[in-house]
């Protein structure tokens, strides 16, 4: 069976719940369901969440903002992770963080005090971003059908733990056309992580069923991650073994 009552009570048995603040990745694909498009699977999350909570997707842009095309445009760059964040990018009660390479879309009652400063980062990912912002709020990240590894907030752990892997390559001085159409330039600092491959599915072996909960959404297998326990533990395993989350590729 595939229906929007059916999402909406398969989203509420993976753990989301009225007035939390929720960060999603999605694969819209797997879900399997010709019925439904991405409109209403973000329509169903907010439904749940109601206008007390936050939904926050990450609208990342690295596939098109580069060292080679410094540009990043508020309205005119598109997220490069999927049709629900494209989709979710372009609602006009979206709110979208200025960032040229990992910008988020938000709605909901903590959407502007999330996004409003991420532009101050110049590690593109750190105490300005809507990624560190929402831990002030317990926030939950649902992974919907895309598994453990492409999740964005691991860059966030390794940040603040000063990873070496991690540690500025490049500076690019990116051009940014804000939301009202000025311009304005940002330098963005940047790792090189070509040598390293991301296992952030590792993120199972060190959190509880408390703070994993895996459940399936419609025919997609979904976890639904603890962020501030994630911070937590991923913290202290990163203190022992800095490289649990990668391997080294052999050159």
């Amino acid at each position: 069976m595939c229906t929007y009552e059916k999402l909406i009570n398969d989203l509420k048995k993976a753990g989301i719940e009225k007035g939390i603040v929720l960060l999603v990745h999605s694969s819209f694909k797997a879900l399997e369901c010709k019925g439904l498009t991405p409109l209403l699977v973000i329509n169903a999350i907010k439904e749940i969440l109601t206008d007390e909570g936050t939904l926050l997707i990450p609208t990342l842009s690295y596939k098109t903002v580069t060292k080679e095309n410094p540009y990043f445009s508020y309205h005119d760059t598109p997220s490069c992770v999927g049709i629900i964040s494209e989709t979710f990018r372009k609602e006009k009660d979206t709110i979208r963080s200025i960032n040229p390479i990992h910008s988020v879309a938000a709605w909901g009652k903590h959407a502007i005090e999330l996004t409003n400063e991420h532009i101050k980062d110049r590690v593109t990912i750190f105490y300005y971003s809507p990624f560190y912002k929402m831990l002030k709020y317990n926030a939950k990240i649902l992974m919907l059908g895309c598994g453990l590894k492409p999740n964005t907030f691991m860059h966030l752990v390794e940040n603040i733990n000063h990873l070496h892997y991690r540690n500025t390559m490049y500076s690019i001085d990116f051009k940014i056309t804000n939301q009202d159409g000025s311009t304005f330039n940002q330098v963005g600092e940047l790792p090189d992580m070509s040598n390293y491959f991301q296992r952030y599915d590792r993120i199972e072996q060190i959190l509880s069923v408390n703070d994993l909960q895996v459940s399936k959404v419609l025919n997609a297998t979904t976890y639904l991650i603890d962020a501030n326990q994630l911070m937590q533990k991923a913290s202290a395993i990163l203190k022992t073994n800095p490289l649990y989350f990668v391997d080294e590729l052999k050159k």
